[in-house]
Order: structure tokens, then C-alpha cells, then sequence
């Protein structure tokens, strides 16, 4: 009964008295300093006073006089409660209190201003004045260790104020090693992330000559194991990391795990705890509070290395592939310290009170609000499994995203309820609310940058390429911008009804406003093979001119036949970014099956345009550049192979070199075709050249020309155009097998010859 007292009127004071506090413990907020006054002030906080009340569960002992219950020897059966005001007011009290500062803090060399401040704050009076509150002549009776009352100004027990001392000074040294290790934590991992951002761009400079050959053939080049990287593992569990990334994650797992481990240190066998029964609760209490912090500044970290707009992928041109890696590795760790932090606390209320004890917590808000934090978190990871993501992946986001955001409210409540905002512990997740804000509004300002400014509304054109399997989409946004090789973009299609879709694809090619020509494929020029070419901005009456609210950008997917007259009456040209689709399930499918009803109509789409996003490969130092494509993966190629042919045409520095090398491999027979449209018609002749192969049925038949049967031999590749050079730049985008091929090729090859080999991969592994 009496400890519980003391553990409220402790809880009270120290928990709910003060103003809210702002920063936290160690980094603007401190909790018990200086150490002596409170200890002085918990030396006493459980002495009754000659004000304190008792309550009984007889009515008929209310209000009876505190000192008549005291000699009746009711023991557990009366409550005694000392008001604030009691406090206040009692004068022997305030003396033994304001004596005790006095003589503890000025052992400590604590000044005068500061125990003076610190008694303001712990004598609870607005009235009583340090200095006048000291005794005329020093108290000579010291309290006893089991002492009840406090009925004169008195010493305190020297054994209960070291106890004190020790305990609230180890407990403050904890909090503020919980805060430091957490922050260099996120300090330390986004220096991690600068440092890697770095080595990117200095690997491709001039400066990447001075990198050991051995290093980048063991460390920096290869998968984990050197198989698999861009192909699923063994029971689609996930990638596997290049070997420099996983040495990364491993590292910051390490890390996460030490933090977690040390320092802890125990009042035991120094002096008894005020606060723990033995060292096996203090140190189990240390560390669960360890976990619950590290996790929040994981939940940070995680939400960070979500984002498309993750300010880090903008400083080190680091790949959304790879941050959302280490996004799933942070959100793991994150989770797991939240479970160690709710196990814990779980296993200390059923030894310290037995089942009575934890089901009397479960009840409270804040309890609850944790565990369903920690629920939340573990259901957020278990639902995010690669088979999950791969086999729906929008229904995968949109259910990730709640959950998430329901794990968030339990931690908010769980921490916020409990101390409310005393010690800083919600700055974490304002951290993870700050990145979230950020990356949601920089979407938001995007979008709305790329599409509703400048005077007219972005437009699309989606047509069906021959053969019926693919999709070519020309997109014209509403202001100019310069695409750059290997970007992508986020296409949002309204028309489908679901307005919160939206999926990458990579940049093909690009218009700077000479016209833009598309395919039309009537039945005739499908089976006879011929293609001709119309201008979309007359055919489709493509405006060159700012929008009516009324835009076709905002409306319904519509057929359009050829005009009878156009819009306007002079020569116009308007800038378009191409995307090539091949349609898979879900929105991309709805799409082509809607452009399959008019096989040989172009149709006006209803798009929204939110990007570009991705860095471009630094091919200026490169003496031969070699794209290694497959299937649908030519895309990415497509932009590297304009790039280099409008560079060699102004003779620009951003290309070195004189040849690319476009090696493909594809299986369906009429994709070909397709493709070579959309080259520009120097590209030979400025030194692209072009080794495909088809590996689907009819391959070889007359009419693919320069096209060969069956896969790419990738290592025959690569070794053919080593040792001639000294910079071989290898850009790959492709299925999981050939882009793994593709690596393990770049990595048996690197140096030979004298060939340093730069490999610039391009994938969407999420």
C-alpha cells in the first residue's frame, strides 16, 4: 500500500506536473536534474503528513482524524492520500526538503539559482520560497530507511537518498543513451546513404579508374551469392541485394543490434533500487525502452526510404529499386524491436504482479494503443511478401498504406496517452509524419507542376501497335521538358475508374516539338506487314493551344475518326514523350482490351503525368557504351540509343564514345518492326549497332532481316567488346534471368583486357 502511494505521488509528479517539454531527453529535455533535489524529493514523497487523508471501506471511519486511524493499526485496510495542497502548505515538509537541497546539492557544487529553480518546481507551492523556507537552525534527527510520518523538519535517511540518487541518475543516463544511439542511428545510416551516393558518381568519372579491379569484382559488382539478383529466391521470399548493398544491411542490422545490446549498467550490488526489485527487472526495463525508442527512429528511417521524392535519391542518385530495399530491411528491424519492447513489458508485468497485474494494464488506453502499434506493424510486414506484391501489387499498396497508418495512430496514442508530450518521445514520429507530409505533397506539387501549368492541359494519344499485343502512349504535357535517358514516369488513367492507379514505365523516346508520327494499323497493313505513319496533332487534333475546361485530357476514353477539317489554320508542333507498353493484368489490360475494339483507331486517353523520376547513367567517360535488353526492356534502351545519336549529332560531351552496341533479345516476331520505327533513322549511320535475336515461334522467317534465333550470349557479348577499350559502359534492362546473366558475365570480365567495366542496371524489383 505504501509503495503504491509513493509510486503514484512519484508518477504524479514527475509524469504529469510539469509543462509540456519541448525536443528530447538529453537534447533540450532533462529529466532528473539536478539528481540530488529530486532525490531529496523522493526521499520524502511517500511520508505521510499531518494533512495527509484516509479513506477505509467502512463510511463510517470517514473523516475520521488521521492520526486516530494511525493508532487503531487499520495497516492495508485504510488509503492514504496527500493532496498537492497538503504538500503545499506543510511547513515541516517544505523545510526538510528545502534543508536537503541544500545540503546535497551543495556536496554536488549545484548553485544557488538552480536549487532554488529545482525547489520551485518540487515543493509544489507558488508561496514558498527556497530561502526562506530553509530552517533557522540544520535539523539534527535523521529520518529512519521505514519511516511513515514526517512530523518535523527532519534529515533525510542518507540510505534512502543514495538509493534515490543512484536510481533516478542510472534510469536519465539510460533515456538520454536511448535518444543518442538512436539518433546517431539515423545519422549514421543517411551518411551511410551519402557516402554510397558518392561512390556512383565518382565510379563512373574519370576518378573510377583508381577503384582496385579486385574490389569491384568481389564487393562492388556482384549479386550477394553472384547468382541471383533481378531473379526471385527459392520460394519467392525476395532479391538478394548486390553484395555491396547487403553489406550495408548487414552493417545497419549490426548496428541496430548492438544499440539494442549496450550499455546497460545496474545499481546492484551498489545500493538498492527505488524502483526495481533486483537488477534482472532494471535491466529488462532498460532494454525494452531501448527497443521502443530504436523502432520509432526506424519507423523514420523506413518511411523515409519509401518515398519516390526521398530526398536522398535526388542527392545521390541512388535507385527507387534500392531505397525501397532498404526501406523493407528498416521496416523489418523496426518491427522486431517493437516486439522485443511489447514482450517485455509483457514478461515484467507477469513477474512483478502475476497475471492480475497484466490484464489490470491491457485495460488501460495507452497499453492497448501499443499493442495494436505493434500488431499493425507485423501485419504491415507479413502482407508486404513479395508472392503478395507480385500477385496484386496495387491492392498490395493501397492495404499497406492503412496498415501502416493504423500502426502509426497505435504508436502515437500509445506514447502520447502515457506521458503525454514530457519527454519528446512523439518527435520520432513526427520525423515519420514529416517525410510521409513531404513526399505526399511533393507528389502532389509534381502532378499538378506537369500538368496544369503552362497553359494547356498534358494530352495523350494510345494506339495499338501491330501484331496487337503492345501499346505505344505519346504524351504531350502541358509545358516542355527535357526528358533525360533511363527516366520513367508514374501514368495516372482516370478513364478505368480507379483515379488512384497509377504505374511506372519507363521514358522510350521524346519529341522536342518536330512532328510526332505514330502507326496506323489497318487490317490491310497488318497482314501485308507495311506501316505508314500520320501526324497525331492533325488526326487527333492534339491542341497546340491552351484548353477549354472542357479538354479531352478530363474525359472519357474516346475513338475519334479523321477529321473533316483541323483546328487550326497554321503549322503547329507540340513536344511528346513516348511510352511502348506490353499489357499485363489489371489496369494495363483493361486498356488494351478497350484499344482492341478499334484496332485501327488512334484513341485520345485521359492521363495524368506524374514525373520524371530516375537518374541517368554518366556515359561521358565511357569509350564504348553496350545496352543488353529484353523484351519489353528495350524501353529504357530506346532513350540511352536517342540520347547517343542526338549527342553525336551536336558532337556533345555528355557521350565519349563512338559505337553503342544495342543487343536484344525478344519473343514475338513482329515486336521488331516496332522497335525499328521508333529509332531514329541516323542511328546506324552515327555508330549504333544492333545485334537481336527472336526467340519466339517464326523466328528467322524472311523479312527479319538482321534478326537471329534463340537467346543472347551475353558473356560473348560483353567479351567481344573488351580489350579494345578501357571503358566499357554496360546498361541492362531486362527479365530477371538475362539481367542476372548480364552481371555475372560484367563481373567474370571486369579488368580483362585492361577493360574497366561501369554496369548501370535498370529495373522496377518491388
Amino acid at each position: 500500500m505504501y509503495l503504491a502511494t509513493h509510486l503514484l505521488l512519484l508518477w504524479h509528479l514527475a509524469m504529469g506536473a510539469s509543462a509540456v517539454k519541448h525536443g528530447m531527453i538529453g537534447m533540450g529535455i532533462n529529466m532528473y536534474k539536478p539528481v540530488c533535489a529530486y532525490a531529496c524529493h523522493d526521499s520524502l514523497a511517500s511520508l505521510w503528513l499531518n494533512c495527509t487523508t484516509f479513506s477505509t471501506p467502512s463510511d463510517d471511519m470517514a473523516g475520521m482524524d488521521m492520526k486516530l486511524l494511525k493508532r487503531m493499526d487499520m495497516g492495508g485496510e485504510a488509503e492514504a492520500t496527500t493532496s498537492m495542497e497538503c504538500v503545499a502548505s506543510n511547513m515541516p515538509w517544505l523545510q526538510t526538503l528545502a534543508y536537503c537541497l541544500k545540503d546535497r546539492c551543495g556536496i554536488d557544487g549545484v548553485g544557488e539559482k538552480k536549487i532554488a529553480k529545482a525547489y520551485t518546481t518540487l515543493s509544489m507551492s507558488d508561496t514558498a520560497v527556497y530561502s526562506e523556507m530553509l530552517p533557522a537552525e540544520s535539523p539534527t534527527t535523521e529520518l529512519d530507511a521505514d519511516a511513515m510520518w514526517l512530523n518535523e523538519t527532519s534529515l533525510v535517511n542518507y540510505d534512502l537518498y543514495f538509493s534515490n540518487r543512484q536510481t533516478l541518475q542510472e534510469f536519465e543516463y539510460q533515456e538520454d543513451t536511448h535518444v543518442q544511439l538512436s539518433v546517431a542511428l539515423m545519422v549514421i545510416t543517411v551518411g551511410v546513404t551519402l557516402l554510397a551516393g558518392l561512390y556512383m558518381k565518382f565510379s563512373s568519372t574519370g576518378l573510377g579508374n583508381l577503384i582496385p579491379v579486385g574490389l569491384s569484382k568481389f564487393l562492388l559488382l556482384p549479386a550477394l551469392f553472384n547468382g541471383k539478383h533481378q531473379t526471385p529466391l527459392a520460394g519467392n521470399i525476395g532479391y538478394a541485394p548486390s553484395r555491396l548493398l547487403s553489406l550495408i544491411i548487414f552493417l545497419y542490422v549490426f548496428l541496430n543490434l548492438i544499440f539494442s545490446a549496450v550499455p546497460y549498467k545496474s545499481v546492484f550490488p551498489q545500493t538498492s533500487s527505488a524502483w526495481f526489485s533486483d537488477s534482472k527487472s532494471e535491466i529488462s526495463t532498460y532494454v525494452t525502452n531501448r527497443t521502443g525508442v530504436l523502432s520509432f527512429a526506424n519507423i523514420a528511417l523506413a518511411i523515409l526510404f519509401a518515398g519516390r521524392n526521398n530526398p536522398l535519391i535526388w542527392l545521390t542518385g541512388l535507385s527507387q529499386t534500392t531505397c525501397l530495399t532498404f526501406h523493407r530491411w528498416a521496416s523489418r528491424v523496426a518491427t522486431v524491436q517493437a516486439v522485443v519492447h511489447s514482450i517485455i513489458y509483457t514478461y515484467l508485468d507477469f513477474w512483478g504482479g502475476g497475471s492480475a497485474k497484466y490484464y489490470a494494464n491491457v485495460k488501460l488506453p495507452y497499453y492497448w494503443w501499443g499493442i495494436i502499434g505493434t500488431i499493425f506493424l507485423c501485419l504491415a510486414i507479413t502482407f508486404s511478401m513479395l508472392p503478395i506484391r507480385r500477385f496484386q501489387y496495387e491492392i498490395f499498396l493501397v492495404t499497406h498504406i492503412i496498415i501502416v497508418i493504423i500502426a502509426l495512430i497505435g504508436c502515437w496514442y500509445h506514447v502520447v496517452i502515457r506521458f503525454t508530450y514530457n519527454w519528446g518521445y512523439e518527435i520520432w514520429l513526427y520525423l515519420a509524419f514529416a517525410f510521409w507530409g513531404f513526399e505526399r505533397l511533393s507528389r502532389m506539387a509534381i502532378i499538378v507542376y506537369r500538368n496544369m501549368v503552362g497553359g494547356m492541359a498534358t494530352q495523350a494519344v494510345a494506339e495499338l501497335m501491330p501484331g496487337g499485343t503492345f501499346m505505344k502512349i505519346t504524351v504531350f504535357p502541358s509545358q516542355s521538358w527535357t526528358p533525360r535517358p533511363g527516366q520513367h514516369a508514374f501514368l495516372f488513367f482516370p478513364s478505368t475508374g480507379r483515379f488512384w492507379e497509377n504505374h511506372p514505365f519507363s521514358i522510350a523516346g521524346w519529341d522536342n516539338g518536330s512532328t510526332t508520327t505514330v502507326s496506323t494499323n489497318s487490317k490491310s497493313n497488318q497482314e501485308s506487314g507495311v506501316t505508314t505513319t500520320k501526324d497525331i496533332e492533325k488526326d487527333l487534333q492534339i491542341s497546340a493551344h491552351p484548353l477549354d475546361t472542357d479538354s479531352t485530357s478530363s474525359q472519357a476514353l474516346s475513338h475519334t475518326q479523321p477529321p473533316s477539317q483541323t483546328q487550326i489554320s497554321k503549322p503547329f508542333s507540340r513536344p511528346s514523350i513516348t511510352f511502348l507498353i506490353r499489357p499485363l493484368k489489371g489496369l494495363t489490360s483493361s486498356m488494351h482490351r478497350d484499344l482492341s475494339l478499334t484496332p485501327t483507331e488512334q484513341t485520345y486517353l485521359p492521363l495524368t503525368l506524374e514525373g520524371p523520376y530516375g537518374h541517368s547513367a554518366n556515359l561521358s567517360h565511357a569509350d564504348t557504351i553496350l545496352c543488353i535488353g529484353g523484351g519489353i526492356g528495350i524501353t529504357a534502351l530506346l532513350s540511352y540509343t536517342q540520347f547517343f545519336v542526338e549527342s553525336r549529332r551536336s558532337s556533345s560531351a555528355a557521350i565519349k564514345a563512338s559505337r553503342l552496341v544495342l543487343a536484344w533479345s525478344f519473343r514475338e516476331r513482329e515486336f521488331a518492326s516496332i522497335i525499328r520505327d521508333m529509332l531514329p533513322s541516323d542511328a546506324r549511320a552515327l555508330g549504333v549497332e544492333f545485334v537481336w535475336t527472336c526467340t519466339g515461334a517464326g523466328a528467322g522467317k524472311e523479312g527479319d532481316e538482321g534478326v537471329g534465333e534463340g537467346r543472347l550470349d551475353v558473356h560473348s557479348i560483353v567479351k567481344a567488346e573488351c580489350g579494345g577499350v578501357k571503358r566499357l559502359a554496360v546498361l541492362v534492362c531486362a527479365p530477371g534471368g538475362l539481367a542476372d546473366g548480364v552481371r555475372r558475365a560484367v563481373v567474370g570480365l571486369h579488368g580483362e583486357g585492361g577493360t574497366r567495366i561501369d554496369l548501370h542496371e535498370d529495373s522496377f524489383t518491388w
